[in-house]
């Protein structure tokens, strides 16, 4: 006898039950008219609510219906209740997993025909949680059927006939006793501070005959709650974890063995790239990518579903765009050697960055200077200092030849085993009588009894923060630079050394910083330039943007 056709949804390690004519595993059995009806309550119901699609029948991919949907409202338990209770997607961007997400969220409101329904959308803020909500209500009212079934609030989207209702939550379990979670949506799990509230909703859930959770993500940064659940999920798949309750579905490339560059990775860990996703998008951002370590990263990250590391390389160093064109520090040095460079700034403005370190190690002191009269290009003048006692021990430590740049001028050797901050002064104020210094932005944390008397004295001192709010722009106004190679810092070899091995952190809205505690080596010079065009972008507003534009147009010399 030959078997019926397998189902779509089914899986190949699933027989069929010649006595029962049904599809089984294990003790699980595959309803195919549930299944259908899942997948057919979305262009029946359901019409899609942004872009070029606004409007249209949601008619689910194939691999929304085939390797999410079907299975998931298809296969039962032995009581004929679902066997998932909880279903993980992870899938990059734009794949349209929020528009998929609306609707099982409106699928769990009203499929079941459960009486008192709680549905809720969870995420890491309100601003978040409110996201699929907000696309369910747009969902609502574009349909005339569900509009004469559901009442779309502010705050949850209710059904009168079933007393059941859809709504977004976010924070913690406190204050939220008292729910009976019925169905659950988790959006961007790679953001959750940690697991209290989803623990505190799926627990919310014991006196539901059959409770789901659709949790779905992109990848995001190692080390915080999402990469444990991911890792949690890559077990499930591998079999290492025995859960039959919980559907994973991932798609990703492998970061040993997939080249990211390539298009055949990217439809790979993109289902629907070419429809939601465009193809052309995705060729630019990979472009901008291979010029940049940090936006390699974040396009691992978002595009392809690779974990990142929480701080990556920041500065291209030398790399060549799709047209040849070499950029990156090393061609940021200028015709000029440092030295040299010093002496054609004097009487030039200048904005400071002090970065005071520890008392035992580097110090370092960066004026920057911006395009000005008689002056084409920014510049950048570096002063580093570092306890005399200790240049041996740490050479050896740090593997780094601080003698020879003692020996060279590029380290200003100050006695004893601790920073003496009177050379600093006397630095700062022997510059001030070559440069017109405008400000000095100084980190508050490290704010001295030394940086008072520099401002007691006369010369303007600026609390700079070290946050993400204050540095993300002079950080990235820094990585534009570099890349246009639109600097000159006269190949300082401390500062080179610094450029070479400053590592970047991201927070979740996309600010940068540079980051001590995950560069490979010290990153002081780095940290007091970013300072130092901290101060100075603020007192310039937007105009040092505008003419570092026009610096390659002026051939990019002194």
């Amino acid at each position: 006898m030959t078997l019926p056709k397998r189902p779509k949804g089914v899986g190949s390690g699933a027989q069929y039950d010649r006595t029962r004519g049904l599809w089984v595993s294990g003790s699980y059995w595959f309803d195919e008219k549930a299944a259908d009806a899942a997948v057919d309550f979305f262009p029946r119901y359901l019409r899609l609510t942004s872009g070029e699609w606004a409007g249209r029948p949601f008619v689910l991919e194939d691999w929304q219906a085939d390797d999410i949907v079907r299975p998931l409202f298809g296969w039962k338990r032995p009581d004929g209740t679902r066997r998932y209770r909880r279903c993980y997607i992870w899938v990059p961007r734009k794949n349209g997993k929020t528009e998929l997400a609306a609707g099982i969220a409106l699928l769990m409101l009203l499929g079941d025909g459960e009486e008192g329904g709680e549905v809720y959308s969870i995420a890491a803020d309100g601003d978040q949680a409110a996201i699929v909500f907000n696309k369910a209500t747009a969902m609502v009212g574009k349909s005339e059927a569900l509009s004469n079934e559901l009442t779309c609030l502010k705050t949850a989207i209710y059904c009168g006939a079933l007393n059941a209702s859809f709504k977004p939550l976010s924070g913690s379990g406190k204050g939220k006793h008292g729910k009976a979670a019925s169905g659950l949506i988790g959006d961007e799990i790679h953001e959750w501070p940690s697991g209290e509230l989803y623990q505190f909703m799926h627990d919310s859930e014991g006196n539901r005959r059959q409770p789901l959770e659709f949790l779905i993500s992109t990848a995001g940064k190692k080390g915080g709650y999402g990469s444990e659940v991911y890792d949690e999920c890559e077990k499930i798949c591998d079999g290492v974890l025995d859960d039959p309750e919980t559907l994973v579905v991932i798609y990703a490339a492998d970061p040993d063995h997939d080249d990211w560059t390539q298009e055949s990775t990217w439809y790979k860990a993109n289902p629907n790239l070419g429809v939601s996703k465009k193809l052309e998008t995705m060729r630019s951002d990979a472009r901008r990518a291979m010029q940049s370590p940090r936006l390699e990263n974040s396009f691992k990250a978002y595009h392809l579903n690779i974990w990142s590391e929480q701080a990556v390389r920041w500065l291209p160093i030398d790399m060549a765009d799709d047209t040849g064109r070499r950029f990156g520090w090393k061609y940021c040095a200028g015709p000029h050697g440092w030295q040299d460079l010093e002496t054609l700034l004097i009487g030039k403005r200048c904005f400071s960055g002090i970065d005071l370190s520890s008392i035992n190690d580097l110090t370092a002191l960066l004026h920057w200077f911006p395009v000005q009269d008689g002056l084409q290009t920014p510049a950048v003048v570096a002063r580093f200092f570092k306890p005399e006692d200790l240049i041996g021990e740490h050479s050896k430590r740090d593997k780094l030849p601080y003698d020879r740049w003692v020996g060279a001028g590029a380290i200003i050797a100050t006695p004893g085993n601790v920073v003496d901050y009177a050379f600093l002064k006397k630095t700062l104020f022997d510059d001030a009588e070559r440069f017109e210094i405008q400000n000095i932005g100084v980190d508050r944390y490290n704010a001295t009894q030394t940086t008072i008397e520099i401002a007691q004295e006369g010369l303007p001192i600026e609390y700079f923060q070290q946050g993400f709010i204050s540095m993300s722009p002079p950080s990235k106004e820094l990585e534009r630079l570099v890349m246009s190679n639109a600097l000159h810092h006269g190949g300082h070899p401390v500062l080179d050394r610094h450029a070479k091995v400053v590592a970047v952190e991201t927070d979740p809205a996309g600010n940068i910083k540079p980051t001590k505690a995950k560069s490979a080596q010290r990153i002081d010079g780095i940290v007091a330039l970013v300072n130092a065009i901290g101060v100075a972008s603020r007192d310039q507003g937007d105009a040092g943007k505008l003419t570092s534009e026009r610096i390659l147009e002026r051939g990019g010399l002194l």
